[in-house]
């Protein structure tokens, strides 16, 4: 069926460009340069879905967005946000608005044809509930509750939020006693624990991607596995009866055409489970989470990118501080330890200008990715400036402060890092200063200050050594 989509943009060149797009794969687009243009044509044709600029003239995209969604002839109409713009605060504030999505200039032809036709596939099946609550009501209390969760999932953006709040409203709504949710990650070629109610399930546990189980099948063959007794199945590992009912399913998270993780349900609490309709509830809502946890994953990374110095990779100095706000207050809360550990390269000067700032920005990275091995996971390491590293290490006494100090010592102590052209490798040491909260100080600013008066003392004194305050005074 032909799927008419609204185009609201100001720019000729760009109402343009989307046009042919959209006819040439079989739309049927509408054009509007602005608010009153966008209102005519939707009192008169039945609009499927809308591309709206966010920066158009006299009223803004947003202001147009809010609107759409305040207007109940037109709230349910899918829009997707258009922009110039890479900032998060954009992108937050488009969503925030009502826009299902977010897509920057210049287009990408195949990542736009691939998000409208997920969505107009997710509005599709939003009307297949519809239909289906006007048509039955023996269902009508069920599909009231899923069309509810659908909704009040998609007004959380940030992974916690959206964690927490699957975790405690899933179960019971789809009526289910366990259930986990995987992402894959493809770096390291794993499923990565998103959020589960299973009690012996950790915390980000880590599961490799392997042939012989029931997830890589899902994913594999993009479809519901469903099990009637997991313990008499092929994927189970030994015999022993593992679930209340044994019944078990797992089915792909789809976002676009972007297999993003899996959705495993086990026990339903229903005995009939035709009348619940619950393999056709598990297939609608996987549908509704793979959008809305990519999302979330989309928004976690824009996020994550701002707080990254860009050439290490690094947390930078914005975050630094306020996260070190956070964690002293923390501290003084519980009255917990807190250390600092300033980092220094010795002679970086040298190796700027005998090999260029190129090879500087080499040994930098260098530094960067041992400081990120040698790390808890707790700890945050960050770019101070120029060749300056900064860790604060919560809830760590000196002590142990200056043990994690001589790790990364010991890991850079020796390390040869070879220069392209040149057959001599670059040997570079390290300076280090550390202070404690609150044994030398609860003053936030003097912590760094009094670690960084310690680094310079250990400069001075020969290089290539840890300097405590405490020793510094």
């Amino acid at each position: 069926m032909n799927k008419s989509i609204l185009i609201v943009d100001d720019d000729p060149d760009s109402r343009q460009i989307l046009n042919k797009i959209l006819k040439d794969d079989g739309y049927t687009p509408f054009l509007a340069t602005n608010e009153k243009e966008a209102f005519q044509i939707l009192s008169k044709v039945d609009i499927d879905l809308i591309l709206l600029d966010i920066n158009l003239g006299k009223v803004s995209g947003l202001e147009v967005c809010r609107q759409l969604k305040s207007t109940d002839e037109y709230k349910n109409i899918p829009i997707i946000a258009i922009s110039v713009s890479h900032m998060e605060e954009d992108i937050v504030n488009a969503l925030e608005s009502g826009a299902i999505d977010y897509i920057v200039k210049p287009f990408y032809k195949k990542v736009l044809l691939t998000k409208i036709k997920s969505i107009l596939s997710i509005k599709e099946k939003e009307e297949e509930l519809i239909k289906l609550i006007n048509q039955t009501t023996k269902h009508q209390k069920l599909l009231t509750q899923e069309a509810e969760f659908s909704k009040n999932l998609n007004q959380f953006l940030d992974m916690e939020t959206k964690r927490n709040f699957i975790k405690e409203y899933f179960p019971d709504f789809l009526g289910a006693r366990l259930f986990s949710i995987f992402i894959i990650d493809e770096e390291i070629r794993s499923f990565k624990l998103f959020v589960s109610n299973h009690p012996n399930l950790e915390y980000n546990l880590i599961v490799p991607i392997e042939k012989s189980t029931i997830m890589y099948d899902a994913i594999h063959k993009k479809e519901m596995i469903f099990i009637d007794d997991y313990s008499k199945s092929k994927y189970a590992k030994s015999h022993r009866k593992k679930y209340t009912t044994g019944i078990v399913c797992s089915i792909p998270l789809i976002s676009g055409d972007r297999t993003i993780g899996v959705l495993n349900v086990n026990d339903p609490q229903y005995k009939d489970l035709e009348e619940y309709d619950f393999k056709g509830r598990i297939l609608r809502i996987s549908q509704h989470l793979a959008v809305s946890i990519h999302n979330t994953l989309l928004y976690e990374k824009v996020k994550d990118l701002s707080m990254r110095d860009s050439m290490t990779g690094l947390y930078n100095f914005r975050y630094f501080i306020d996260t070190l706000k956070k964690e002293i207050e923390s501290a003084k809360k519980n009255h917990e330890a807190l250390s600092c550990i300033m980092i220094d390269i010795d002679n970086f000067k040298e190796v700027n200008d005998n090999y260029g700032h190129q090879i500087g920005d080499m040994v930098l990275r260098e530094l960067a990715r041992s400081i990120s091995l040698s790390v808890r996971s707790s700890d945050i390491p960050a770019r101070y400036g120029g060749d300056e590293f900064i860790i604060i290490l919560p809830k760590t006494s000196k002590t142990l402060a200056i043990r994690l100090a001589n790790r990364l010592m010991s890991m850079f102590k020796n390390k040869e890092i070879r220069v392209p052209g040149t057959k001599e490798p670059i040997k570079v040491t390290l300076s280090m200063g550390i202070s404690s909260f609150p044994e030398d100080t609860k003053d936030m600013d003097e912590l760094i200050k009094i670690a960084d008066a310690a680094l310079y003392r250990a400069k001075n004194e020969g290089k290539n050594r840890i300097h405590v305050y405490s020793d510094a005074n």
